[in-house]
């Protein structure tokens, strides 16, 4: 069991595709599906992207650093709705920032990912 915690943790593709199938399955509606995957897997890549970069770089300060990243996109996300819209409705501006997290997510861990394999190959070959 806490060998499979560990695969989907360490590669939340497989959580999405699962989690879309489900959706997929239940509401029979592709968009809705892929929306309810994206926003259950951006929960676990918090996690996961801190993981690989304490990983790759030794450091244990990669879970503070996503933080911080999402409170300062959260922060900026509100400050032009604020100013486009002058009422900022909360649940609209929430699934933004959430989905703007899962693809800024998505996006630094496959880059993580990529710096990984090159540093061990070019640990591997010196």
């Amino acid at each position: 069991m806490i060998s499979l915690v560990s695969i989907i943790v360490l590669v939340p593709a497989i959580l999405f595709i699962i989690s879309f199938v489900i959706a997929k399955y239940a509401f029979r509606k592709r968009k809705k599906s892929i929306g309810i995957a994206a926003d259950i897997t951006t929960f676990l890549l918090f996690f996961s992207v801190s993981h690989v970069f304490n990983v790759i770089f030794g450091k244990e300060i990669g879970f503070i650093i996503i933080i911080i990243f999402a409170i300062f996109i959260a922060t900026i996300m509100t400050i032009l709705e604020w100013r486009m819209k002058k009422e900022i409705e909360i649940k609209p501006l929430l699934r933004k920032v959430w989905r703007l997290f899962f693809i800024l997510l998505c996006f630094m861990y496959a880059l993580l990912w990529i710096i990984g394999v090159i540093r061990y190959v070019l640990k591997y070959i010196s």
